[in-house]
């Protein structure tokens, strides 16, 4: 049986003070080529990140809804996608998928998948958890700006523990209330519900430097591993 692995990376390690980190993407190209030798096929899903915030915040002042806010924030998703794409594959990017299948039927032909995000309502680490799902990954790794899953968080409490092993359990708690559009949360229930449902081996690690996401992948344990 084919092994896959998704990586969920986030916009705000992409980018650095609104422009993007040409030395981080120029690591994190080699990091894929590298982690993906470990397996069949691998899906990374990227974020929106500030630009996608930015979209919102100026749709809000217009009063746009939610829901057209969160369509706003995956279409910049997905252009942060078509730029990966066309970086790590050097070629013009072909449609980037749109929905579940579109991701799982583009891995035979491309190996390495670059996708955004699929419909209003859904986080992009929610998508992420999904393919991981549909694919039966080996591993999920979700690469954000901070080192693993904390007891509070650690940007705003700086004495705040950080969890090596935690229960899926204790993370529905932790991460109970509901989003809106353009705003930042490590993980939301819907993500939380999918990874507990399908008993995913789930890794929370700082995606900078890119190395760890690849050390995740070889079995390190660094991050927070989330535990069916």
């Amino acid at each position: 049986m084919p092994q896959y692995t998704v990586v969920k990376i986030g916009g705000h390690v992409l980018f650095k003070d609104g422009e993007l980190d040409l030395n981080y993407l120029k690591r994190f190209r080699n990091i894929i080529s590298e982690a993906v030798a470990l397996f069949d096929g691998m899906v990374i899903v990227v974020g929106g990140g500030a630009l996608a915030r930015k979209y919102i915040s100026w749709g809000k002042l217009i009063e746009l809804n939610e829901s057209i806010l969160d369509d706003i924030g995956i279409r910049i998703a997905r252009v942060n996608a078509s730029l990966l794409w066309a970086y790590y594959h050097g070629v013009t990017p072909p449609r980037i998928p749109e929905t579940l299948n579109d991701a799982v039927n583009a891995l035979p032909a491309w190996k390495v998948v670059f996708v955004g995000g699929f419909q209003p309502g859904q986080s992009t680490t929610t998508v992420a958890a999904l393919i991981a799902e549909a694919l039966k990954a080996a591993k999920l790794v979700i690469a954000t700006d901070v080192d693993g899953i904390y007891e509070s968080d650690p940007k705003i409490n700086p004495e705040a523990k950080k969890l090596d092993e935690v229960p899926v359990t204790r993370i529905e708690n932790m991460f109970a209330k509901n989003l809106r559009a353009g705003q930042y949360k490590l993980l939301d229930p819907l993500t939380i519900s999918i990874i507990a449902r399908s008993k995913i081996e789930t890794h929370v690690v700082n995606g900078n430097p890119p190395d760890n996401i690849l050390k995740v992948l070889q079995g390190e344990k660094i991050g927070t591993r989330i535990v069916p």
